[in-house]
C-alpha cells in the first residue's frame, strides 16, 4: 500500500565549504523508514566528501530529515561501513534500514540504522559471502528473519543460494539452494514462506514455489530497474486468485 504522494525535500545543509583539500560531496548512502517514537517517517543520508586528486579519505557526515519537522538536521554517529555500488542492495524492515557495504579492507557486511535511536550498526555475515566479489549479492526478509540471496552475476544456467539469519542473533545457515535455473536474472523478494519472486529475461517476473519447485511467468504492467527497483502491478494465478499490489 502506498500514499502515491511525493515530496521535495529541500537542498542538503551539509557543504564542505572552505576546508581545505575538499573540492565535492556526493551520497554515499539513503534510507527512508519509520520511527516508531516519534511516530515519524525519516530520511537519512550518508555524504562522502573528496577532492579532484581522487582522495575521498575524510570524514563521513550524516544528515537526517524529519518529515514532521519539513528541516534537515545534522547527527553524530559514526558509520560502520561504505555502502557499495557494485551490489546497490538495500530495504527496510521494522524501524532499521539495512545497506549492503564493505569496510576497510574489502570485507562484506550488512550496515544497518535504527530510525529511532538514530545509530549505525553492523551485521558480519558468512565467511565465503563475505570476501565474494564475483557474485551478485542481495538482501530480504523471510518470516521476519534477514536473508542473503547469493548468485553468480553473469551466465544463463544460474544457481541461487539463500542464507537466513536467526532473529535477533548473528547466527547464519544455509536455507537453500535453487536451482541451476535457465532465463532467471534474479530473485526479488519472499511473498510468503514458500513462495518466492524471481526477475526473468525479458522484464518478466517468475513465482517459484521452494517446496514443489513449480514455476509461473506472471504478467506485469511496468518495467524494472537496472537496480532491481521496480512499482508494478501483477495477477497472482493461483488457487486463491487473487490480486496483490507489490512496491519493490
Amino acid at each position: 500500500m502506498t500514499t502515491e504522494k511525493f515530496r521535495k525535500l529541500p537542498l542538503s545543509i551539509l557543504h564542505f565549504g572552505d576546508v581545505y583539500d575538499i573540492d565535492y560531496s556526493t551520497t554515499n548512502a539513503v534510507g527512508f523508514g519509520y520511527d516508531s517514537k516519534s511516530r515519524d517517517f525519516k530520511v537519512v543520508r550518508v555524504v562522502e566528501f573528496g577532492n579532484k586528486y581522487g582522495e575521498t579519505d575524510f570524514t563521513y557526515r550524516v544528515e537526517i530529515y524529519d518529515l514532521r519537522k519539513e528541516r534537515w538536521r545534522e547527527i553524530e554517529s559514526p558509520i560502520c561501513g561504505i555502502v557499495s555500488g557494485s551490489f546497490p542492495s538495500e530495504m527496510r524492515h521494522e524501524g532499521t534500514y539495512y545497506w549492503w557495504a564493505f569496510k576497510k579492507g574489502g570485507t562484506n557486511i550488512i550496515h544497518t540504522f535504527d530510525m529511532s535511536e538514530e545509530v549505525f550498526g553492523e551485521i558480519s555475515i558468512p565467511d565465503n559471502v563475505a570476501e565474494e566479489d564475483e557474485k551478485y549479492i542481495s538482501t530480504g526478509i523471510l518470516n521476519g528473519s534477514i536473508v542473503i540471496f547469493h548468485y553468480p552475476v553473469t551466465g544463463n544456467g544460474k544457481t541461487f543460494d539463500i542464507w537466513k539469519m536467526e532473529k535477533d542473533v548473528v547466527s547464519w545457515s544455509k536455507l537453500l539452494t535453487i536451482g541451476p535455473t535457465f532465463g532467471v536474472q534474479k530473485p526479488w523478494l519472499f511473498v510468503n514462506s514458500d513462495e518466492l519472486l524471481m526477475d526473468a529475461n525479458k522484464g518478466q517476473v517468475i513465482y517459484y514455489n521452494i517446496k514443489t519447485h513449480m514455476t509461473n511467468v506472471l504478467p506485469i504492467k511496468g518495467l524494472p530497474s537496472v537496480y532491481g527497483t521496480c512499482y508494478f502491478d501483477f495477477d497472482l494465478q493461483d488457487e486463491r486468485e487473487s490480486h496483490m499490489n507489490f512496491q519493490v
